[in-house]
């Protein structure tokens, strides 16, 4: 599995997580019925989807989620806005590139911020990236570390505007192996560097 991470704010959130999710727990009326039956279920599904290496079901849960935690977030009084219209605009073009490919070959969310993260399968890169690219601007961070392919992925004028104004970096990342044991420090033995 690979990660395609959108910036859109390298910024300090107008309200940390911390303070969302106290916020969140003492006024959401959604909340509750969040933590007692919508995650409890979606961690089931997922991990069945995990398991079965379901990537199309993977995508739909994580999305859904996504989507779940936010609404909470504006159920929260006062609202929280984590999300913002460059985000929104990434959604759009996730739901493009998985019309164009048709079938789920990509998925977003979003934590506490206005990020996205994209995933998707090694073996959709080229479904994938070259819509991205398209997207962005070239003078956007990491925009050549994007394929240069042409996309079958129709942009709009207007998402094309949005996004490439508002994304300052792309990171492409992947799933590693795991943690691994090293005896390599940054520290000496006393905790200092």
């Amino acid at each position: 599995m690979r990660a395609c991470i959108l910036v859109a704010s390298a910024q300090k959130k107008d309200t940390s997580s911390t303070s969302g999710m106290q916020s969140t727990t003492a006024t959401s009326t959604l909340f509750p019925r969040r933590i007692a039956e919508v995650v409890p279920e979606r961690m089931a599904a997922m991990t069945t989807a995990i398991l079965a290496r379901d990537f199309a079901s993977f995508a739909k849960l994580t999305m859904r989620d996504s989507n779940s935690f936010h609404a909470v977030c504006l159920d929260t009084y006062p609202p929280i806005f984590y999300m913002n219209d460059i985000s929104r605009a990434a959604v759009r073009l996730v739901e493009r590139v998985n019309a164009a490919a048709g079938r789920t070959v990509c998925a977003y969310t979003y934590d506490a911020g206005p990020n996205t993260v994209i995933y998707y399968l090694e073996a959709d890169t080229s479904a994938v990236l070259p819509a991205v690219r398209a997207a962005l601007s070239k003078g956007t961070e990491g925009y050549n570390g994007l394929p240069s392919t042409t996309t079958k992925v129709e942009i709009p004028e207007n998402l094309r505007e949005v996004l490439s104004h508002g994304i300052q970096r792309v990171i492409l990342t992947k799933v590693g192996d795991g943690p691994q044991a090293t005896q390599e420090s940054v520290l000496d033995a006393r905790g200092f560097p």
